[in-house]
Protein backbone atom coordinates (compact mmCIF):
# COMPACT_ATOMS: atom_id res chain seq x y z
CA UNK A 1 0.00 0.00 0.00
CA UNK A 2 1.16 3.55 -0.74
CA UNK A 3 2.10 5.52 2.37
CA UNK A 4 0.21 8.85 2.44
CA UNK A 5 2.99 11.14 3.59
CA UNK A 6 1.60 14.32 1.99
CA UNK A 7 -1.33 14.84 4.35
CA UNK A 8 -1.61 15.57 8.04
CA UNK A 9 -2.81 12.15 9.25
CA UNK A 10 -0.08 10.08 10.88
CA UNK A 11 0.94 7.80 13.74
CA UNK A 12 3.64 8.85 16.20
CA UNK A 13 5.45 6.27 18.32
CA UNK A 14 7.11 7.45 21.53
CA UNK A 15 10.63 6.11 22.11
CA UNK A 16 10.36 7.37 25.69
CA UNK A 17 7.24 5.26 26.26
CA UNK A 18 8.86 2.17 24.74
CA UNK A 19 11.92 2.63 26.97
CA UNK A 20 9.76 3.02 30.07
CA UNK A 21 7.64 -0.03 29.29
CA UNK A 22 10.69 -2.18 28.59
CA UNK A 23 12.23 -1.15 31.91
CA UNK A 24 9.02 -1.98 33.80
CA UNK A 25 8.73 -5.35 32.07
CA UNK A 26 12.35 -6.35 32.67
CA UNK A 27 12.19 -5.35 36.34
CA UNK A 28 8.86 -7.06 36.99
CA UNK A 29 9.82 -10.30 35.25
CA UNK A 30 13.45 -10.36 36.44
CA UNK A 31 14.32 -11.12 32.81
CA UNK A 32 17.84 -11.13 31.42
CA UNK A 33 16.91 -11.14 27.73
CA UNK A 34 13.82 -9.86 25.93
CA UNK A 35 12.48 -10.78 22.54
CA UNK A 36 10.08 -7.99 21.59
CA UNK A 37 7.19 -9.19 19.42
CA UNK A 38 6.90 -6.83 16.46
CA UNK A 39 4.83 -9.12 14.26
CA UNK A 40 1.80 -7.82 12.33
CA UNK A 41 3.51 -4.52 11.54
CA UNK A 42 4.62 -4.02 15.11
CA UNK A 43 1.09 -4.49 16.44
CA UNK A 44 0.11 -1.63 14.16
CA UNK A 45 2.99 0.61 15.30
CA UNK A 46 5.20 -0.15 12.29
CA UNK A 47 7.54 -3.12 11.88
CA UNK A 48 10.76 -1.22 11.22
CA UNK A 49 9.88 1.68 13.51
CA UNK A 50 9.47 -0.78 16.38
CA UNK A 51 12.59 -2.70 15.38
CA UNK A 52 14.60 0.51 15.55
CA UNK A 53 12.96 1.51 18.84
CA UNK A 54 13.84 -1.89 20.30
CA UNK A 55 17.41 -1.63 19.08
CA UNK A 56 17.75 1.84 20.61
CA UNK A 57 16.31 0.57 23.89
CA UNK A 58 18.83 -2.27 24.07
CA UNK A 59 16.40 -5.14 23.51
CA UNK A 60 18.14 -8.47 22.91
CA UNK A 61 16.05 -9.74 19.98
CA UNK A 62 12.93 -9.40 17.85
CA UNK A 63 10.04 -11.84 17.44
CA UNK A 64 7.99 -12.02 14.25
CA UNK A 65 5.30 -14.27 12.81
CA UNK A 66 6.43 -14.90 9.23
CA UNK A 67 9.60 -15.13 7.15
CA UNK A 68 8.84 -11.94 5.23
CA UNK A 69 8.87 -9.87 8.43
CA UNK A 70 12.26 -11.32 9.36
CA UNK A 71 13.62 -10.57 5.89
CA UNK A 72 12.43 -6.95 6.08
CA UNK A 73 14.37 -6.53 9.33
CA UNK A 74 17.51 -8.07 7.83
CA UNK A 75 17.20 -5.85 4.74
CA UNK A 76 17.06 -2.84 7.08
CA UNK A 77 20.54 -3.91 8.33
CA UNK A 78 19.34 -4.52 11.88
CA UNK A 79 21.74 -7.13 13.24
CA UNK A 80 19.74 -8.59 16.13
CA UNK A 81 18.57 -12.12 16.90
CA UNK A 82 15.23 -12.75 15.17
CA UNK A 83 12.78 -15.43 16.29
CA UNK A 84 9.90 -16.59 14.09
CA UNK A 85 7.01 -17.51 16.38
CA UNK A 86 4.69 -19.09 13.85
CA UNK A 87 4.82 -21.97 11.39
CA UNK A 88 7.20 -21.70 8.44
CA UNK A 89 7.20 -24.05 5.45
CA UNK A 90 10.25 -26.40 5.58
CA UNK A 91 11.17 -25.39 2.02
CA UNK A 92 12.50 -22.08 3.38
CA UNK A 93 14.91 -23.76 5.81
CA UNK A 94 18.07 -22.87 3.87
CA UNK A 95 16.95 -19.25 3.55
CA UNK A 96 16.36 -19.10 7.31
CA UNK A 97 19.72 -20.67 8.02
CA UNK A 98 21.64 -18.22 5.82
CA UNK A 99 20.01 -15.23 7.50
CA UNK A 100 20.51 -16.71 11.00
CA UNK A 101 16.81 -16.59 11.83
CA UNK A 102 15.69 -18.72 14.79
CA UNK A 103 12.83 -20.90 13.56
CA UNK A 104 10.01 -22.41 15.60
CA UNK A 105 9.87 -26.13 14.73
CA UNK A 106 6.64 -28.00 15.60
CA UNK A 107 7.53 -31.63 14.87
CA UNK A 108 10.12 -34.23 13.96
CA UNK A 109 8.45 -34.46 10.55
CA UNK A 110 9.26 -30.80 9.95
CA UNK A 111 12.95 -31.40 10.63
CA UNK A 112 12.98 -34.46 8.37
CA UNK A 113 11.48 -32.49 5.51
CA UNK A 114 13.77 -29.51 6.09
CA UNK A 115 16.83 -31.75 5.74
CA UNK A 116 16.19 -31.96 2.03
CA UNK A 117 16.52 -28.20 1.65
CA UNK A 118 19.55 -27.52 3.86
CA UNK A 119 23.05 -27.39 2.40
CA UNK A 120 25.02 -27.38 5.66
CA UNK A 121 26.81 -24.14 4.80
CA UNK A 122 25.11 -22.61 7.83
CA UNK A 123 23.09 -24.62 10.40
CA UNK A 124 19.45 -23.76 10.97
CA UNK A 125 18.81 -22.28 14.42
CA UNK A 126 15.91 -24.28 15.88
CA UNK A 127 13.48 -23.48 18.69
CA UNK A 128 11.32 -26.52 19.44
CA UNK A 129 7.64 -25.85 20.16
CA UNK A 130 5.93 -27.76 22.95
CA UNK A 131 2.13 -27.70 22.93
CA UNK A 132 0.87 -27.65 26.52
CA UNK A 133 -2.69 -26.56 25.79
CA UNK A 134 -2.74 -23.66 23.36
CA UNK A 135 -3.40 -26.33 20.74
CA UNK A 136 -1.90 -24.52 17.79
CA UNK A 137 1.45 -26.13 16.94
CA UNK A 138 4.04 -28.17 18.79
CA UNK A 139 5.04 -31.50 20.29
CA UNK A 140 3.21 -32.93 23.29
CA UNK A 141 5.52 -35.58 24.75
CA UNK A 142 9.06 -35.94 26.01
CA UNK A 143 9.59 -38.75 23.49
CA UNK A 144 8.76 -36.42 20.57
CA UNK A 145 11.16 -33.78 21.84
CA UNK A 146 13.91 -36.36 22.42
CA UNK A 147 13.45 -37.67 18.88
CA UNK A 148 13.77 -34.14 17.51
CA UNK A 149 16.89 -33.49 19.58
CA UNK A 150 18.45 -36.78 18.46
CA UNK A 151 17.81 -35.94 14.81
CA UNK A 152 19.46 -32.53 15.24
CA UNK A 153 22.43 -34.02 17.05
CA UNK A 154 22.87 -36.61 14.28
CA UNK A 155 22.90 -33.79 11.73
CA UNK A 156 24.82 -31.13 13.62
CA UNK A 157 25.98 -29.57 10.35
CA UNK A 158 22.34 -28.86 9.46
CA UNK A 159 20.74 -27.93 12.79
CA UNK A 160 21.62 -26.08 15.99
CA UNK A 161 19.26 -26.55 18.94
CA UNK A 162 18.86 -22.97 20.05
CA UNK A 163 15.66 -22.98 22.09
CA UNK A 164 12.54 -24.64 23.41
CA UNK A 165 9.23 -22.95 24.15
CA UNK A 166 5.54 -23.17 24.92
CA UNK A 167 2.76 -20.60 24.89
CA UNK A 168 0.25 -19.96 27.67
CA UNK A 169 -3.38 -19.37 26.72
CA UNK A 170 -4.57 -17.81 30.01
CA UNK A 171 -1.53 -16.30 31.72
CA UNK A 172 -3.24 -12.88 31.84
CA UNK A 173 -6.42 -13.84 33.70
CA UNK A 174 -7.39 -14.09 37.36
CA UNK A 175 -8.42 -17.72 36.86
CA UNK A 176 -5.17 -19.71 37.04
CA UNK A 177 -6.34 -23.34 36.80
CA UNK A 178 -5.64 -23.68 33.08
CA UNK A 179 -2.33 -21.85 33.38
CA UNK A 180 -1.25 -24.22 36.15
CA UNK A 181 -2.32 -27.22 34.08
CA UNK A 182 -0.21 -25.97 31.16
CA UNK A 183 2.72 -25.40 33.50
CA UNK A 184 2.40 -28.98 34.80
CA UNK A 185 2.36 -30.29 31.23
CA UNK A 186 5.44 -28.22 30.42
CA UNK A 187 7.35 -29.73 33.32
CA UNK A 188 6.14 -33.22 32.41
CA UNK A 189 7.80 -32.78 29.01
CA UNK A 190 11.03 -30.94 29.77
CA UNK A 191 11.90 -32.38 33.19
CA UNK A 192 12.61 -35.68 31.49
CA UNK A 193 15.16 -34.20 29.09
CA UNK A 194 18.85 -34.80 29.81
CA UNK A 195 19.74 -31.24 28.77
CA UNK A 196 18.17 -27.98 27.66
CA UNK A 197 19.18 -25.49 24.96
CA UNK A 198 20.49 -21.97 25.67
CA UNK A 199 17.05 -20.39 25.24
CA UNK A 200 14.12 -21.62 27.32
CA UNK A 201 11.35 -19.15 26.59
CA UNK A 202 7.79 -19.53 27.82
CA UNK A 203 6.91 -16.08 29.21
CA UNK A 204 4.59 -13.99 27.08
CA UNK A 205 3.39 -10.62 28.42
CA UNK A 206 0.97 -12.18 30.90
CA UNK A 207 3.40 -14.77 32.23
CA UNK A 208 6.20 -12.20 32.44
CA UNK A 209 4.09 -9.74 34.41
CA UNK A 210 2.07 -12.04 36.69
CA UNK A 211 3.92 -15.39 36.93
CA UNK A 212 7.61 -14.47 37.00
CA UNK A 213 8.20 -16.63 40.09
CA UNK A 214 6.66 -19.70 38.44
CA UNK A 215 8.21 -19.78 34.98
CA UNK A 216 11.70 -19.36 33.50
CA UNK A 217 12.34 -15.70 32.68
CA UNK A 218 15.96 -15.61 31.55
CA UNK A 219 14.39 -15.17 28.11
CA UNK A 220 10.97 -13.57 27.72
CA UNK A 221 9.05 -12.81 24.55
CA UNK A 222 6.54 -10.02 25.05
CA UNK A 223 4.43 -7.67 22.99
CA UNK A 224 1.40 -5.94 24.48
CA UNK A 225 3.04 -4.74 27.66
CA UNK A 226 5.86 -2.95 25.79
CA UNK A 227 3.31 -1.10 23.65
CA UNK A 228 1.89 0.25 26.91
CA UNK A 229 -1.17 -1.98 27.21
CA UNK A 230 -1.76 -3.76 30.51
CA UNK A 231 -2.06 -7.42 29.39
CA UNK A 232 -5.01 -8.39 31.57
CA UNK A 233 -7.09 -5.41 30.49
CA UNK A 234 -6.42 -3.88 33.93
CA UNK A 235 -8.03 -6.88 35.67
CA UNK A 236 -4.82 -7.86 37.48
CA UNK A 237 -2.97 -4.55 37.50
CA UNK A 238 -4.02 -0.94 36.82
CA UNK A 239 -1.03 -0.51 34.50
CA UNK A 240 -0.34 3.02 35.69
CA UNK A 241 3.41 2.49 35.25
CA UNK A 242 2.93 1.74 31.54
CA UNK A 243 2.78 4.44 28.87
CA UNK A 244 0.86 3.80 25.63
CA UNK A 245 3.37 4.35 22.84
CA UNK A 246 0.97 5.30 20.04
CA UNK A 247 -0.54 8.67 19.20
CA UNK A 248 -2.74 9.16 16.13
CA UNK A 249 -2.80 12.72 14.80
CA UNK A 250 -4.28 14.69 11.93
CA UNK A 251 -5.59 18.20 11.24
CA UNK A 252 -8.77 19.83 10.02
CA UNK A 253 -8.86 19.89 6.22
CA UNK A 254 -12.18 21.72 5.79
CA UNK A 255 -14.61 23.69 7.98
CA UNK A 256 -18.11 24.83 7.12
CA UNK A 257 -21.32 25.93 8.81
CA UNK A 258 -24.50 24.17 7.72
CA UNK A 259 -28.13 24.85 8.70
CA UNK A 260 -30.57 22.71 10.66
CA UNK A 261 -31.94 19.58 9.01
CA UNK A 262 -28.87 18.72 6.96
CA UNK A 263 -27.57 15.15 6.89
CA UNK A 264 -23.88 14.39 7.28
CA UNK A 265 -21.98 11.62 5.47
CA UNK A 266 -23.24 8.35 3.99
CA UNK A 267 -26.73 7.28 4.97
CA UNK A 268 -27.37 10.55 6.80
CA UNK A 269 -27.09 8.87 10.20
CA UNK A 270 -26.60 12.32 11.67
CA UNK A 271 -28.75 15.40 11.09
CA UNK A 272 -28.00 18.91 12.29
CA UNK A 273 -30.46 20.34 14.80
CA UNK A 274 -29.44 23.95 14.27
CA UNK A 275 -26.74 25.94 12.57
CA UNK A 276 -23.66 23.80 13.21
CA UNK A 277 -19.97 24.05 12.46
CA UNK A 278 -18.68 20.84 10.89
CA UNK A 279 -15.01 19.96 10.55
CA UNK A 280 -13.59 17.41 8.12
CA UNK A 281 -10.54 15.26 8.98
CA UNK A 282 -8.59 13.48 6.20
CA UNK A 283 -8.68 10.00 7.70
CA UNK A 284 -11.16 7.14 7.57
CA UNK A 285 -11.73 3.41 7.59
CA UNK A 286 -9.30 3.09 4.67
CA UNK A 287 -6.68 4.03 7.24
CA UNK A 288 -7.96 1.35 9.58
CA UNK A 289 -10.25 3.39 11.82
CA UNK A 290 -13.35 1.47 12.77
CA UNK A 291 -16.75 2.94 11.95
CA UNK A 292 -17.71 2.06 15.52
CA UNK A 293 -15.89 5.25 16.58
CA UNK A 294 -18.91 7.26 15.45
CA UNK A 295 -20.19 9.16 18.49
CA UNK A 296 -16.81 9.14 20.23
CA UNK A 297 -15.19 12.46 21.15
CA UNK A 298 -11.70 13.37 19.98
CA UNK A 299 -9.56 16.47 20.45
CA UNK A 300 -9.59 19.28 17.89
CA UNK A 301 -7.04 21.70 19.27
CA UNK A 302 -7.95 21.50 22.96
CA UNK A 303 -11.70 21.09 22.35
CA UNK A 304 -13.56 17.78 22.70
CA UNK A 305 -15.50 17.19 19.49
CA UNK A 306 -17.84 14.31 18.62
CA UNK A 307 -17.34 12.21 15.50
CA UNK A 308 -20.63 12.51 13.61
CA UNK A 309 -22.08 10.62 10.67
CA UNK A 310 -20.67 7.52 9.09
CA UNK A 311 -16.88 7.41 8.94
CA UNK A 312 -15.99 7.27 5.24
CA UNK A 313 -13.06 5.50 3.62
CA UNK A 314 -10.77 8.54 3.55
CA UNK A 315 -12.48 11.25 5.62
CA UNK A 316 -14.61 11.76 8.69
CA UNK A 317 -16.51 14.64 10.23
CA UNK A 318 -16.75 16.15 13.70
CA UNK A 319 -19.14 18.67 15.24
CA UNK A 320 -17.17 21.77 16.22
CA UNK A 321 -18.21 24.08 19.08
CA UNK A 322 -17.43 27.12 16.92
CA UNK A 323 -15.57 28.12 13.78
CA UNK A 324 -12.02 26.76 13.80
CA UNK A 325 -9.30 27.31 11.19
CA UNK A 326 -8.29 24.69 8.65
CA UNK A 327 -5.05 23.11 9.86
CA UNK A 328 -6.11 22.99 13.51
CA UNK A 329 -4.34 19.92 15.01
CA UNK A 330 -6.47 16.86 15.72
CA UNK A 331 -5.68 14.11 18.21
CA UNK A 332 -7.58 10.88 17.56
CA UNK A 333 -5.67 8.76 20.09
CA UNK A 334 -3.04 9.56 22.69
CA UNK A 335 -1.97 12.92 24.06
CA UNK A 336 -1.89 16.41 22.61
CA UNK A 337 0.49 17.53 25.34
CA UNK A 338 -2.11 18.55 27.91
CA UNK A 339 -5.01 16.14 27.38
CA UNK A 340 -5.18 12.43 26.62
CA UNK A 341 -7.48 10.09 24.74
CA UNK A 342 -6.98 6.71 26.42
CA UNK A 343 -6.95 3.71 24.08
CA UNK A 344 -8.89 1.71 26.68
CA UNK A 345 -11.73 4.26 26.52
CA UNK A 346 -11.72 4.20 22.71
CA UNK A 347 -11.76 0.41 22.69
CA UNK A 348 -14.56 0.23 25.26
CA UNK A 349 -16.62 2.44 22.93
CA UNK A 350 -15.77 0.23 19.93
CA UNK A 351 -15.96 -3.14 21.75
CA UNK A 352 -12.35 -3.97 20.87
CA UNK A 353 -9.10 -4.70 22.66
CA UNK A 354 -6.17 -2.27 22.14
CA UNK A 355 -4.19 -4.85 20.16
CA UNK A 356 -7.17 -5.38 17.85
CA UNK A 357 -7.70 -1.65 17.31
CA UNK A 358 -4.03 -0.96 16.58
CA UNK A 359 -3.62 -3.95 14.28
CA UNK A 360 -6.38 -2.61 12.04
CA UNK A 361 -4.46 0.59 11.27
CA UNK A 362 -3.39 0.44 7.64
CA UNK A 363 0.02 0.96 6.06
CA UNK A 364 -1.33 4.11 4.38
CA UNK A 365 -0.72 5.97 7.64
CA UNK A 366 2.93 7.00 7.98
CA UNK A 367 4.61 6.02 11.23
CA UNK A 368 7.19 8.24 12.91
CA UNK A 369 9.41 7.41 15.88
CA UNK A 370 9.54 10.48 18.11
CA UNK A 371 11.20 11.70 21.38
Amino acid sequence: MVVAQMRASRIEISQHAINQNIQVTMETSHAKHMFLAIKANGYGHGLLEMARAAKQAGVYGLAVAVVDEALAIRQAKLDMPILILGYTEPQYAEFLAQFKIITTVPSVAWLEEAQGFLTGNQPLLVSLAVDTGMNRIGMRTTAEVQAAVALMQNHANLFTWEGIMTHFATSDTAETDYFEMQLDRWHAVIDGLPSLPPMVHVANSGAAMYHADEVPTDFIRVGTVVYGWEPSGKELNPGTDLIPAMTIKSALSFVKQIPAGEGVSYGHLYHTTGDEWIGTIPMGYGDGLTRAMRGYKILVGNEWCEIIGQIAMDQMMVRLPHAMPVGTPVTILGTNGTQTIDIWDVCAHCHLQPWEFANQLSDRLPRYLVD
